[in-house]
């Protein structure tokens, strides 16, 4: 399988993790190496890519909270025609809905507005469950070219307790991965490749430590998702030696 490089931006500066702002919450970003995630503003993102027909970028969306405001919304733009696909995926890296959404942009200096309604896919699907957006751009070909999105609005993150402290170490790890909490237990570990998908997931009586053995993972960089009870405690990176 060919290597991949997880590539997150910050608002800042670029480097290999970090977020990106937004009027709604931070983001993280997910691509491997054949796509070069920019900021430009703060509020634009430009995407430079050489890809393969399958290939995409992530956009993780965090613990939502859809009871104030259901609805996700931004601008995107291409100076040349493209097709772009956009998959809403569960935390296992599934689709969480049968369908998808293709935007076609015909390729001017315009943006198109994109938005999404979580109220009614809440008739379909358990808002819970959703994670990832994957975008695809010109979806099962080759491509090369660069597109903008900006003015991303997303629901608030669910507050978290302030007093919880999450420990994970060493990090990077080879073997023993431990995990800590203080102020608040968990009961499940998933860790997660750049495209989103699970690769390994553990889940144990809730307790406020444990030692994990990821001999068995392939070297690279990773994200980790501790929870309790399916609420969302953690998120960030995992660097794999």
């Amino acid at each position: 399988m060919q290597h991949m490089r997880l590539i997150l931006i910050t608002l800042l500066s670029v480097s290999f993790f970090a977020t990106v702002p937004t009027t709604a919450q931070n983001l993280q970003w997910f691509a491997n190496d054949h796509f070069q995630l920019t900021e430009v503003s703060e509020e634009a993102l430009v995407i430079n890519y050489q890809k393969q027909p399958w290939e995409a970028f992530t956009l993780y969306l965090g613990e939502a909270d859809f009871s104030k405001n259901t609805v996700m919304s931004f601008l995107v733009q291409s100076a040349t025609p493209v097709d772009l696909r956009i998959d809403l995926m569960d935390e296992e890296g599934n689709q969480a809905t049968d369908n998808f959404t293709k935007i076609k942009l015909e390729g001017s200096t315009d943006f198109v507005l994109v938005t999404y309604d979580f109220e009614k896919l809440a008739k379909k699907i358990d808002l819970s469950n959703i994670s990832h957006f994957h975008f695809y751009i010109n979806p099962g070909i080759k491509a090369t070219g660069e597109l903008v999105i900006k003015n991303i609005k997303l629901p608030e993150a669910i507050a978290t307790d302030p007093k919880t402290n999450v420990l994970v170490f060493p990090n990077p790890v080879t073997d023993i991965l431990n995990i800590k909490t203080i102020g608040q237990s968990f009961d499940e570990i998933i860790i997660f490749d750049t495209q989103g998908r699970a690769v390994a997931r553990k889940e144990m009586p809730t307790t406020n430590y444990y030692e994990w053995r990821l001999a068995h993972l392939p070297s690279g960089i990773y994200q980790y998702q501790i929870s309790y009870q399916t609420k969302l405690i953690e998120v960030d990176r995992l660097i794999i030696e």
